[in-house]
């Protein structure tokens, strides 16, 4: 019998579209129909419905709610996202944003100043360095300085021509011909101008010196260094005109020719080496003099003080150039909520679509259902009709009626889910409106301000600052001096 028809309900997910034969099969509308009709069940006075006609009943009410369910589960998840969108859209959120766009650009402007501000005080400092250095020191103008590609320039052309010089008194003397002599050439060359540059950048600058106790050291170097060039100027002559008497000589026995006669050098081109040797050497040492500047110390200084200034510039121009389209981008963004109004509105059409998928769909699987409700319920009923031999009971002639699948009502969770969508679409619409009305004074503020006066008030600002902290850190410089002075010894 139709107690004996026990089967599982279908999964709530991805419900399949349900048949008749599926639905009349699930309870064997037909075996029953004919195995009750054998007793001619149901009865011809009848008015309650067969075992198999309750359990057919059933088991559509089981599939209705199943596709109750899988709708209701579709509507919730759209009406949790969009009341989730709808928290993101909120006045509040909109008024934050303002008031973020203008709190960024006063942070901005604000570092840029303080930067500014810090460039200024560390130019102002060491130009009070480079000032109390010319005083200490008693120069009274900037030292010359020359770009390290002219430095370099005046060094390398007097070692190529000394080169090209040499190399033909030594190719004369050499085994090896022109190569050996330029070889040789080469080194003494690069020698000479190192040790006069290393003179001229050393000893011949401290001679100057405002600080005597310099003088004990500077003096007797740069007279060593002197007469160290010119005694290995006289060397190489002395080493030519051996060579050229004796290919055989060690470089060893040039220094005790040198030191019984150093000046017994007769051959005119090894006296032209030695003198070569000496002017290329004294010119290195005027360019090393003046290299670094003619006074120890006042180049590093004066540089020290152009750098810093050159930051402030630099920094002054980075305001101008990049800081003003900057605060252009970032005042644009106070706008933004109309787009991202504008964006939801058009995203929100897609929340509509679904819903209306959603219902469509829960809709046709109803329409489905109901068909395969009556198709099993009537093969039940014919099936018992050719079988009985008595009269079928009075309400075989009548469809059997289920209200909640025959008359469905309307989705709650679909009416609840269209009533959501159109107060945010509302929402939307207004919230434009509403925060030009709530935040107008601060908008046209924004709107109206001129950023290029803001930054220019800015370096000003900072100018100023940058002063102040300087004179108190002088101040407080002085104060310390004099309390000391003033402590009891």
């Amino acid at each position: 019998m139709a107690s004996e028809n026990g089967h599982a309900a279908p999964a709530r997910g991805g419900l399949p579209p349900l048949t008749a034969h599926h639905l009349a099969e699930s309870v064997k509308a037909g075996h029953y129909g004919a195995s009750d009709a054998v007793e001619n069940l149901p009865p011809a006075d009848s008015t309650m419905l067969s075992q198999t006609e309750q359990t057919l009943i059933a088991r559509a009410r089981e599939h209705f709610t199943a596709l109750r369910q899988e709708a209701a589960a579709s509507l919730n998840a759209i009406q949790a996202q969009v009341a989730s969108r709808r928290d993101l859209f909120t006045q509040q959120r909109f008024e934050g944003r303002v008031r973020g766009v203008e709190a960024t650009m006063r942070a901005m402007l604000n570092k840029h100043g303080s930067e500014l501000e810090q460039r200024i005080y560390d130019a102002l400092r060491a130009k009070r360095e480079y000032a109390f250095f010319n005083y200490e020191n008693k120069r009274r103008a900037d030292p010359k300085l020359d770009k390290w590609q002219f430095i370099l320039f005046f060094l390398v052309v007097p070692l190529v021509l000394e080169s090209l010089l040499n190399g033909n008194f030594f190719a004369e003397a050499s085994d090896f011909g022109l190569i050996g002599g330029a070889a040789t050439a080469v080194i003494i060359s690069a020698l000479n101008i190192a040790l006069g540059f290393f003179m001229g950048v050393g000893p011949a600058r401290y001679c100057q010196h405002v600080k005597s106790s310099h003088l004990f050291w500077a003096l007797p170097a740069y007279a060593g260094m002197i007469a160290l060039i010119v005694l290995f100027n006289l060397a190489v002559g002395h080493y030519r005109e051996m060579l050229i008497a004796n290919p055989d000589s060690r470089s060893y026995q040039v220094m005790l020719r040198v030191m019984e006669s150093p000046f017994a050098i007769y051959d005119i081109k090894s006296v032209a080496l030695v003198i070569i040797g000496c002017i290329v050497a004294f010119v290195a040492a005027t360019k090393g003099y003046s290299a670094f500047g003619t006074y120890p110390g006042h180049a590093a200084a004066y540089k020290r003080w152009r750098q810093r200034w050159t930051a402030v510039e630099e920094e002054r121009r980075r305001l101008d150039v990049g800081l003003l389209p900057e605060l252009e981008a970032i005042r644009t963004q106070i706008d933004g909520f109309r787009e991202d109004c504008r964006e939801e509105l058009g995203k929100l059409q897609g929340v509509k679509t679904a819903t209306e998928k959603a219902r469509d769909l829960y809709v046709s699987r109803l329409g489905q259902l109901r068909a395969a409700k009556d198709a099993a319920m009537m093969q039940y009923r014919e099936a018992n009709l050719r079988v009985r031999t008595d009269l079928p009971p009075a309400y075989f002639a009548q469809s059997l009626n289920l209200a909640e699948i025959d008359q469905p009502g309307e989705l709650p969770e679909y009416v609840a889910t269209r009533r959501q969508i159109e107060d945010f679409e509302q929402q939307l619409a207004g919230m434009p409106a509403l925060i030009e009305t709530k935040l107008r004074d601060r908008l046209m503020l924004l709107r109206g301000v001129d950023l290029a006066s803001e930054i220019e008030q800015v370096k000003l600002r900072a100018a100023q600052a940058g002063r102040e902290a300087f004179e108190q850190d002088e101040a407080a410089q002085k104060q310390a001096a004099e309390e000391f002075a003033a402590m009891p010894r």
